[in-house]
């Protein structure tokens, strides 16, 4: 496949200076939404969260919330923060349940490990053995991970740390074209990636794919440092110099957003439009870091290089069957 290697002219292209940081991505809630989720919440009260449809969100003032989530996603800035609940008075079980029924409404929630969690809680735990990033306390730099859109949701702030951050992929590949456009072929072809078990990818992943006019990215370095290694071999000079200056681009404070995510707001985006990151952080046993995760698959979503949707499949086969699908250990992006 053959990228455009022009300008991407797409909604989903802002830096947080252009924005305004962290407002420019909220969407808070009226006090007529409000009421409307306190009638919703009575209506599914003792029911399993990941048990509700999207059909049961049938309100029309939270029925155009989630329509206006998901055109946000897929067809706006690529992400929205949705502020405004109040987790104390709807409580953590109510909390999910309107948290999953906006997500059902942008497409279907998939089981994130072994545990078969369709609803996964990030935080630090210190039985991790396969290393998962989620379940860690360290720095996650800006990348992307397998499902098309992606969230978290609010419930704890850790005592110190875990700051979020959001950066526009596609904003980057416009920074590269106009800075640095040599470093663009590199990241256009793309390199082998890891699977379970060792198993490398017959085909190379880009880390940026135009279908359909449509540009999108693929950007996690660990997978393809691992298929490196297990080749044998370094990788390409070029794709190492340009996904380092990738990765220092997507760090200036003027394209990407950092921001705490508060207890009760929901934070959704676009994996192959945003980067999502992590600061490090501490808990105390008075404040731990808790956040409510979604990974979403779409069935008319964005159109993207086939390997994209490969792997998320892949992943969901692993996990649909209770097993580990990879290690997450976090090595340095």
């Amino acid at each position: 496949m053959v990228g455009s290697r022009a300008k991407v002219v797409d909604p989903a292209v802002w830096t947080s200076a252009g924005i305004g940081g962290k407002a420019g991505l909220t969407r808070t809630l009226s006090d007529e939404e409000l009421a409307a989720v306190d009638r919703f919440l009575a209506s599914v009260a003792g029911r399993a969260p990941d048990s509700i449809t999207a059909d049961e969100l049938d309100d029309p003032l939270l029925a155009a919330l989630a329509g206006e989530v998901r055109h946000q996603i897929m067809n706006g800035l690529g992400a929205i923060l949705v502020s405004g609940l109040d987790i104390g008075r709807i409580g953590i079980e109510g909390f999910k349940s309107i948290y999953w029924a906006i997500g059902t409404h942008i497409g279907t929630g998939v089981e994130q490990s072994h545990r078969r969690d369709r609803i996964g809680l990030v935080q630090k735990e210190e039985s991790n053995p396969t290393g998962r990033g989620y379940l860690m306390d360290v720095e996650l730099r800006p990348h992307t991970d397998f499902h098309e859109v992606l969230s978290l949701a609010g419930v704890c702030h850790a005592a110190s740390g875990g700051m979020s951050g959001l950066v526009s992929s596609l904003a980057l590949h416009n920074i590269l074209l106009d800075e640095r456009p040599d470093m663009l072929e590199p990241l256009y072809e793309g390199y082998y990636h890891e699977s379970a078990g060792g198993i490398v990818s017959e085909e190379k992943v880009p880390i940026f794919g135009t279908v359909n006019g449509r540009t999108s990215c693929y950007y996690h370095p660990l997978f393809m440092r691992r298929a490196a290694r297990l080749r044998g071999e370094d990788l390409p000079a070029a794709l190492e110099e340009a996904t380092a200056f990738m990765r220092d681009v997507a760090e200036r404070p003027d394209v990407r957003a950092d921001f705490m995510l508060d207890p009760g707001e929901m934070m959704f985006w676009h994996n192959f439009t945003q980067l999502h990151s992590r600061t490090a952080f501490d808990d105390t046993p008075e404040a731990k870091r808790l956040l409510l995760r979604l990974w979403i698959n779409v069935a008319d979503g964005r159109p993207m290089p086939a390997m994209f949707n490969q792997r998320a499949h892949w992943m969901d086969k692993a996990h649909g069957s209770g097993r580990t699908a990879i290690d997450y250990v976090a090595e340095p992006a």
